[in-house]
């Protein structure tokens, strides 16, 4: 009983926002054109990329700022975690911040030389965070089968992948078949 609340903790947790971000990252690599539906999506990550498509290291610099990241952060399912990690991690900070500040000198202290040099550390953490990010959502989440996490988050990524990708198989042949009747 406590695996099947832990599968389902994990579903609800885990599962629905990783598959909700890897849908729309990878929906949006394809409507980018950094992606084609000819291909399987690993082999964009590859070094060695001879699909044509930017979805690359050699081509980061094109891409767009979430894209960029996720080629950063290695591409694929790992990657795709790490960006998200980092998301949540600065997002949070952000927010606390916001909720923190009590007063002008809060607003004034942002512009000085200390605050940056905080910003950038913080900002260098937070990557390292989000690249070994088993071990920071392991602390963040109570369970003894974080193995089933990971792996329902992957059953996610792969399933949101497939979906992205039919998904914009069809919307090109419905466009495709509103000309052809036009």
């Amino acid at each position: 009983m406590h695996t099947l609340l832990d599968v389902l903790q994990a579903i609800l947790f885990v599962g629905i926002p990783v598959g909700v971000f890897s849908f729309l990252m990878i929906y949006f690599s394809y409507q980018k054109g950094y992606l084609s539906t000819d291909f399987e999506l690993k082999d964009a990550f590859k070094k060695n990329n001879n699909t044509g498509y930017s979805l690359s290291r050699k081509h980061k610099k094109e891409l767009l700022f979430l894209h960029s990241k996720w080629v950063t952060f290695g591409g694929g399912f790992y990657g795709l975690i790490a960006l998200l990690t980092f998301l949540i991690i600065e997002l949070t900070q952000v927010v606390n911040f916001l909720f923190s500040i009590t007063g002008w000198q809060d607003i004034v202290a942002l512009f000085s030389f200390d605050t940056l040099i905080v910003m950038i550390i913080d900002s260098i953490t937070n990557m390292v965070q989000a690249i070994i990010w088993f071990t920071y959502w392991s602390d963040k989440f109570d369970t003894e089968n974080f193995i089933v996490w990971i792996f329902i988050a992957y059953i996610s990524y792969r399933f949101s992948e497939k979906y992205a990708m039919r998904y914009t198989v069809y919307q090109r042949k419905l466009a495709i078949e509103e000309a052809i009747e036009e």
